[in-house]
């Protein structure tokens, strides 16, 4: 009898420490976007979530001193703005719809967390996929679509590393007197993200898009690069950040141009974004 009762009893306890072992680990306060990439990280089933995001088109270091200060760094130039909206559908199911001023940039995705980092499981893995539809004026190549692969690692509580190989069609911009059309037919890069949380909710996050080697004889660009701090207040996400690519979505990118000019590693664009989540 006695050892029946222990049998049962180690039975239950290893049962609970398998069990255990697949809880996902708690996630950094992340949101789910960084700055312009997307993280693997989703809200709880039935959460609202409305975003904006603010670009500012003159490099803070354009000009003359003089002229800088005129111009508060580039706080009184023109911005690029995205904003929309997202809903989860369940726990591992997101959808998102996002309008730039860029083109008049329309993107609508869908996000599905494949698997969620735990003590058996080393990584996170989402897939998200969507399209893009450019509704302004002279356009040709007016839709992309997307897919992308959301690779994560989370070390310990502080730290978490992104993956994101990423495919579009008609991605870039090449610009001829009044009318645009795509530079690439098929574009594909692999951005790379990091955050590490330096407070209780505050976070320093960075975002890097490689060159894009396929680029076409003549183009000159630089990899896009983004520096930025996270604060998380309740159901708000607030971020600032440096960056050199206004892109926001997904077609703006992955091509290492924007706008139909090639990226350049020194210029200095701030840029702010403002996340606010409802439901549970």
């Amino acid at each position: 009898m006695t050892k029946s009762i222990f049998a049962a009893i180690l039975f239950a306890a290893t049962a609970a420490f398998a069990q255990e072992q697949y809880v996902p680990v708690v996630p950094l306060p992340l949101g789910d976007t960084l700055l312009s990439l997307p993280t693997s990280h989703i809200p709880t089933d039935g959460t609202w979530e409305v975003k904006f995001t603010h670009r500012f088109n003159q490099s803070i270091d354009q000009g003359s001193f003089s002229d800088r200060v005129h111009s508060l760094w580039g706080l009184d130039s023109n911005a690029d703005v995205m904003f929309g909206a997202s809903w989860t559908l369940r726990q591992d199911l997101q959808f998102s719809l996002m309008r730039s001023n860029a083109m008049d940039d329309l993107e609508l995705a869908a996000k599905y967390v494949v698997v969620q980092q735990a003590p058996a499981m080393p990584f996170s893995v989402a897939l998200r996929a969507g399209g893009d539809w450019r509704t302004e004026r002279d356009l040709e190549d007016r839709g992309s679509v997307f897919a992308q692969l959301v690779l994560s690692r989370q070390f310990g509580k502080r730290a978490e590393l992104f993956v994101i190989p990423t495919y579009a069609t008609n991605a870039g911009r090449a610009v001829a007197g009044t009318q645009s059309q795509a530079l690439f037919r098929h574009a594909t890069n692999v951005p790379v993200g990091i955050a590490v949380m330096v407070r209780p909710a505050l976070s320093v996050v960075a975002e890097f898009i490689p060159k894009n080697h396929d680029l076409p004889d003549g183009i000159k660009a630089d990899p896009a690069w983004a520096f930025g701090l996270k604060r998380a207040i309740g159901g708000h996400y607030f971020e600032i950040l440096l960056t050199n690519s206004n892109a926001t979505l997904v077609d703006q990118y992955v091509s290492s141009t924007y706008q139909g000019s090639p990226l350049n590693k020194g210029d200095l664009h701030l840029g702010f974004n403002i996340e606010r989540r409802f439901g549970r």
